[in-house]
């Protein structure tokens, strides 16, 4: 009680000495454009206030052209806030400032020094805590079935600290726990863990041990397991359940001027541990920006943050690195389906064509097998190439006998016939040149023969077409 007061007392002094200065200075010196710190409120806005407010008024002092304030943020209003350019810095645990700088390209300047039973740290811990007096909680491996309470799915030491060491013990608090919440405050998580609204809990571990300085909790009430990653590593002498991670780092935001920003780091991190600005934070001031990439790890083995889509390939990450073969497989593709309509066009041209041919063949073979005349078609050198059912009854042969032998060999005359063949290529057409005809039996027709040359689409001879009618003398 006496440390508190004499803190208050330093508070009091500090702010009165500010309160002086003000009002020799001008009440309007930089109140016009106040410069804001946003930070996250883990323990509620008037704690936060309380907290930090003799920080911005130390940066008052020392940057004499500024006024800081103070813009307590609760976890949903933190990406809001940066995006939308309403704060000039953001004091926020590292797994949010890993994704503000993700996000809107925030940048720390400082990492603060946080005071634990009267040491200081720049790393912090996460504690895993439960009654002493539940007899059905003995290790961590007994949550699973069992009810439990966090800060917010964005707290690093109310929440990712723990969800990292419990997934590594075989643990998804998503699926293996009975019920699990998020309240917005980790002092609402120990009080719901002390009443017994929840059977187990997870807070910042120097915000259990600051509720026991403050006579809010017994620690003795309270069980804190120590199955913690963290191996060859110098540990603190407080109860822990998560391995360390780097303190909460202060950061400008985007669009804050450097030269802004250079002054607040200079004057955070000249900083005394003893000065009320640090007492009132409970830390011994700030020191250089540290490494954060084991909060990196963390988010990356969680797969949230930027981590969130890793592992995921996108439709988008495909086409960003393979788009020179999905173009020529997309043009590739459309230049064979165009060949394919074409040739589906061509082979349903065709078979129509086919079909039309076949049916001009079939017509033309009914008017020559219609006519009452012998018709005989035949080559250049008199080979006979098809001929009518007319023609086989004359000369008594059959069809598929005439086709391929002699037109001279069916006329008494042959030599006249074949004449008559060689004329009706040379003129193109013979006409009433009368033959006699002999059957296969002997049988004599005296015929009148009449022939023409038909052409093929280049204009060549194919072939003649000569009709034999039975010659009637007057």
């Amino acid at each position: 009680m006496i440390s508190r007061l004499i803190i208050k007392c330093r508070i009091m002094i500090f702010l009165f000495t500010l309160l002086i200065t003000g009002l020799i200075t001008g009440t309007s010196l930089g109140q016009e454009n106040p410069v804001k710190i946003g930070v996250l409120a883990i323990r509620g806005a008037e704690q936060c206030l309380e907290k930090w407010s003799p920080t911005a008024q130390y940066l008052s002092a020392r940057i004499p052209d500024r006024t800081f304030v103070i813009i307590p943020l609760d976890h949903k209003q933190i990406y809001p806030s940066v995006k939308k350019g309403e704060v000039d810095f953001i004091l926020a645990n590292p797994s949010f400032y890993v994704e503000l700088e993700y996000r809107y390209r925030a940048n720390r300047i400082a990492t603060l020094k946080n005071l634990c039973l009267d040491s200081f740290y720049n790393r912090y811990w996460g504690v895993i805590f439960w009654r002493a007096d539940r007899s059905d909680i003995r290790q961590i491996n007994d949550l699973k079935g069992k009810t439990f309470m966090a800060t917010a799915e964005g707290s690093l030491g109310g929440w990712r600290m723990v969800w990292r060491e419990l997934k590594e013990m075989g643990i998804d608090p998503y699926r293996d726990f009975k019920d699990l919440k998020f309240i917005g405050t980790q002092d609402a998580v120990v009080y719901a863990v002390r009443d017994g609204k929840v059977d187990a809990g997870s807070v910042r571990a120097d915000t259990f041990i600051s509720m026991h300085a403050e006579g809010k909790i017994d620690l003795e009430d309270f069980y804190v397991p120590h199955e913690h990653g963290e191996k060859g590593v110098d540990c603190p002498p407080f109860p822990h359940s998560t391995r360390g991670y780097p303190e909460w780092p202060m950061a400008k935001v985007k669009d804050t001027p450097d030269e802004l920003a250079e002054k607040v780091a200079i004057a955070l991190i000249e900083m005394p541990s003893n000065s009320p600005a640090a007492i009132a934070a409970k830390s011994g001031g700030w020191t250089i920006p540290m490494n954060y990439q084991p909060v990196h790890e963390c988010l990356r083995y969680l797969k949230v943050g930027p981590y969130k889509d890793l592992g995921k390939i996108t439709i988008i990450d495909v086409i960003r690195v393979y788009w020179p073969w999905i173009l020529f497989t997309i043009v590739l593709f459309f230049v064979i389906t165009g060949f394919s309509i074409a040739i589906l066009i061509l082979n349903r041209n065709i078979k129509a064509s086919h079909i039309k041919l076949e049916n001009v063949k079939a017509y033309t073979r009914g008017l020559i097998e219609s006519s009452p005349d012998a018709l005989v078609t035949f080559d250049e050198n008199g080979i006979i190439t098809d001929v009518n059912e007319q023609t086989s009854k004359l000369t008594g042969c059959a069809r598929e006998e005439l086709i391929g032998s002699q037109f001279r060999d069916y006329f008494t005359d042959p030599e006249r016939a074949y004449l008559g063949v060689k004329r009706s290529f040379e003129e193109g057409k013979v006409t009433d040149y009368e033959l006699v005809m002999k059957s296969k039996t002997g049988e004599l027709t005296v015929v009148s023969y009449n022939a023409i040359v038909y052409m093929d689409e280049k204009g060549q001879d194919r072939g003649g077409l000569c009709s034999s009618q039975r010659y009637q003398r007057k």
